[in-house]
């Protein structure tokens, strides 16, 4: 119950700050054509997270056939999240893509991607090898790997502030989509069973190659985490530290405490059923589950404001601030309601307990707003303009990709319906025979 809980608080701050942020993206005239893209997107991507949350908390609720209808909605609305991580690495903070006939070709083959694994539902071949299961890490460790060694261990004459600030944002982006991962690495590096018997699918609904391919990518994600806090570890002994360090540390800290934690029994650490020790459940919904649901969007808004993606200024500034706050209350309220699951509190305390840290986060957001917008961190300046090539693409272009994403979620919408209707989820489960899985 906490999980679904928590599910739908993340539903409804993703929706709420990718929907904001998608309207200051749109009036901010200033970026150039990669960065109007990869906001545009990464909006998007969290508007569709949202849905893929609410629809998950249904699915959990569901009682009778119609929970065809959310499973495929939230199947559909996280193959937006993995294209939209393939087209944002792909542009931001390095473009890999160098011209306008490579940017086409990149972004149809991420949107394409998305209709391609929808496609995969429809003629029941979702949760197959055809899918490519943990593709979306790859990329993520590959691509933003590369660029964030590339310009943190860069020589020390080419060293400046733009250079760190692209393997900032690069870890930034890095950690908002393999931060989870990193919290096993111990069941990794130590060969433990609780990482290496890894069924996704708790039976026989997904293969051995689809749960083999899908561990592949956990664990080139976990490789690259690795690379990356030794990085800064050893760029900090060294006098040059970075903000990353202390982003990234605590996941793989929380991963050493894991391992004594999911060790302690006989089950595996990435399936948890109704038979598991409670404990397991309580140190999923306190580390991934808010991973997914409080950390990305708060990794996101730092992105947003950090990096310039918000044109700040009297007329956008109250909405902007207003996003924190929502951060602020929403991931409050969160954190209380699930510390009041484990350890009864009444509820008038946790009232009182609430509206004296929303008091005190409210002055802490307004401090840490205005250094953000005040200190906004450059990509270009003193860096070899052959990494930034440039393309130019009408805004008006660049527009539409809201137009096709709309367009895409009416569609999952009426296939998710349609699946329903016709029971073809029912019927793939009993010609896999998984229907006592489900």
């Amino acid at each position: 119950m906490e999980e679904d809980n928590l599910l739908f608080i993340g539903a409804i701050l993703s929706i709420a700050l990718g929907g904001l942020s998608l309207r200051l993206v749109r009036r901010n005239q200033t970026l150039v054509w990669n960065e109007a893209i990869a906001a545009h997107i990464l909006c998007l991507m969290f508007i569709t997270k949202g849905i893929q949350n609410a629809a998950t908390g249904y699915f959990n609720q569901a009682t009778g056939s119609q929970w065809q209808f959310w499973v495929e909605l939230s199947f559909s609305m996280d193959y937006v999240f993995s294209s939209s991580v393939l087209a944002i690495a792909l542009l931001y903070p390095v473009p890999i893509l160098r011209n306008i006939k490579q940017v086409k070709i990149g972004l149809g083959l991420a949107g394409g991607f998305a209709l391609y694994r929808l496609t995969l539902d429809i003629v029941g071949l979702n949760f197959t090898v055809f899918a490519l299961p943990g593709m979306v890490y790859y990329a993520a460790a590959i691509i933003w790997g590369s660029v964030y060694f590339k310009f943190r261990l860069i020589s020390p004459e080419k060293r400046n502030d733009s250079t760190k600030n692209i393997s900032l944002l690069a870890g930034l982006f890095a950690t908002l989509v393999l931060g989870h991962i990193w919290m096993w690495w111990p069941g990794f590096v130590l060969q433990s069973e609780y990482f290496y018997y890894f069924d996704l699918g708790n039976g026989n609904f997904t293969s051995t190659l689809w749960d083999y391919m899908w561990m592949s990518g956990y664990s080139i994600g976990i490789a690259a985490g690795l690379a990356m806090v030794g990085t800064e570890i050893y760029q900090a002994i060294n006098g040059d530290s970075s903000k990353l360090l202390y982003i990234i540390l605590p996941y793989f800290i929380l991963g050493i405490v894991g391992y004594s934690v999911y060790t302690a029994y006989d089950d595996t650490g990435f399936v948890l059923i109704e038979r598991d020790i409670d404990v397991l459940q309580i140190w999923s919904i306190f580390t991934s589950q808010l991973h997914f649901t409080i950390a990305r969007p708060i990794i996101a808004m730092y992105i947003l404001l950090k990096f310039g993606l918000f044109d700040i200024n009297e007329e956008t500034k109250p909405m902007a601030k207003m996003m924190s706050i929502i951060l602020i209350v929403v991931a409050t309220s969160a954190i209380l309601e699930l510390v009041q699951a484990v350890i009864p509190i009444n509820q008038m305390i946790s009232a009182a307990l609430l509206g004296i840290i929303i008091a005190f986060g409210i002055g802490w957001e307004e401090k840490s707003f205005n250094n953000l917008v005040s200190d906004q961190a450059h990509l270009r300046n003193y860096i070899d303009k052959k990494w930034f090539p440039e393309i130019s693409i009408p805004r008006k272009y660049i527009n539409r990709i809201d137009l096709v994403c709309l367009v895409y979620c009416l569609l999952c919408i009426l296939v998710s319906f349609i699946i329903w209707e016709m029971d073809l989820l029912f019927q793939l489960v009993i010609e896999r025979g998984a229907q006592n899985d489900i």
